[in-house]
C-alpha cells in the first residue's frame, strides 16, 4: 500500500469530518483536531480546507460531503481528502463506491488517518486499501443495522403492552383545568386560535396541534374516551403525585410508562383505555413493570 505522507505530498489537503447526531455535534472539533494532529505527524503541514457536519453516514446526499468531493474534484492543484475514519463516508460499502467513484476517476484519493486505508485512483491503484476499506464500512453498517433492528423489535414489544416510545403526553397537573377541555370549550364559544391561546397560556402551534388530534379522534369516535382517560390519569397524578419531569417519581412514572400507549393513540387496537384498577396495580406493583435493563 502506497504511504500516507507519499500520498498527500503536494496535493491541497480537504479534511472531511462527520458525527450522526446532534449530540454528538460538540465533539466534531475533536475529530478535525485529532486529524490534523495525524497530518502533523505524517509531516504535513499545509493548512486544510475543513468540511464538517452533523448527518447520518446510512445518507448519501450530505451537503458537507457533496462540498468538500466538489472542492477536491475542481481544485487546480491535485487534491486528497482526509477522513478520520473511512466511515466518516458511508456505513454503506456500496454507497461508499457511490460516493468514491467519481474521485477515483478524478485521481483524488481518500487517506484514513485512524486506519491503513490509502483509496486507490486510476492511475494510482490500491487493491488492498480498496478491499479493506467496504469491509471496515460493512462492520460498522452491520453494527447500525442491528441497533436499529433490536430498536424497532423494542418498540413492538413495548408497543403490545401499552408502552409508547417516546415522551408521555403531558397532562399538566398543576394547572386547574384541563387545557385541551378548554381548547374545546373555546372553540364552541367561536374563539379563535391567538385569543384562545393567550387564554390557555399555549403557543399558537400548540392549539393548532391539539386541536387537530381532538378533530381526528372525535371523527373516529375516540374522543370522549380518551378525554376521560386523561381525565383519570391527571386526577391520579395531582393525588400522587408527577409521573413526568424532574419531579416525577419512580412510581408515578411507572404508570405513565404504562398508560402512554393509549394516551398517544387511543386508535392503536394493541392498546386499551385505561381504568382505575389499571392505575392502582401499576402504582402499588410498580416493580413489575420496570424497564429491563439489557445485560
Amino acid at each position: 500500500m502506497k504511504d500516507k505522507k507519499e500520498t498527500l505530498k503536494g496535493r491541497k489537503i480537504i479534511i472531511y469530518a462527520r458525527v450522526s447526531t446532534e449530540e454528538q455535534k460538540g465533539t466534531l472539533s475533536t475529530q478535525v483536531a485529532a486529524i490534523k494532529k495525524g497530518l502533523k505527524d505524517l509531516g504535513i503541514k499545509q493548512v486544510p480546507e475543513v468540511f464538517q457536519e452533523q448527518a447520518s453516514g446510512t445518507k448519501i446526499d450530505r451537503p458537507e460531503l457533496r462540498k468538500a468531493v466538489e472542492a477536491a474534484m475542481n481544485s487546480k492543484k491535485p487534491a486528497a481528502i482526509v477522513v478520520r475514519d473511512i466511515q466518516r463516508l458511508s456505513r454503506d460499502p456500496y454507497d461508499l463506491g457511490v460516493i468514491y467513484s467519481p474521485l477515483r476517476d478524478a485521481n483524488t484519493p481518500v487517506v484514513s488517518i485512524n486506519e491503513p486505508v490509502v483509496l486507490g485512483t486510476r492511475k494510482v491503484p490500491q487493491p488492498a486499501a480498496d478491499l479493506l476499506a467496504p469491509i471496515l464500512v460493512a462492520a460498522g453498517g452491520s453494527e447500525v443495522s442491528t441497533r436499529l433492528v433490536q430498536t424497532m423489535q423494542g418498540v413492538e414489544r413495548s408497543a403490545a403492552k401499552g408502552i409508547f416510545a417516546g415522551t408521555p403526553l403531558s397532562l399538566f397537573p398543576d394547572e386547574p383545568l384541563e387545557p385541551r377541555r378548554e381548547l374545546i370549550r373555546l372553540v364552541d364559544a367561536g374563539v379563535r386560535q391567538v385569543e384562545g391561546s393567550r387564554r390557555l397560556g399555549k403557543s399558537t402551534s400548540w392549539w393548532r396541534k391539539n386541536l387537530a388530534t381532538i378533530n381526528k379522534y372525535r371523527e373516529a369516535g375516540v374522543l370522549d374516551d380518551w378525554l376521560e382517560a386523561i381525565d383519570l390519569i391527571r386526577a391520579y397524578e395531582q393525588e400522587k403525585g408527577e409521573g413526568k419531569g424532574p419531579k416525577a417519581g419512580v412510581k408515578m412514572k411507572i404508570v405513565r410508562r404504562m398508560t402512554s400507549g393509549y394516551l398517544a393513540n387511543p386508535l392503536d387496537p394493541r392498546v386499551s383505555k385505561p381504568t382505575q384498577e389499571d392505575l392502582d396495580e401499576y402504582f402499588f406493583n410498580f416493580n413489575k413493570y420496570k424497564p429491563k435493563r439489557s445485560k
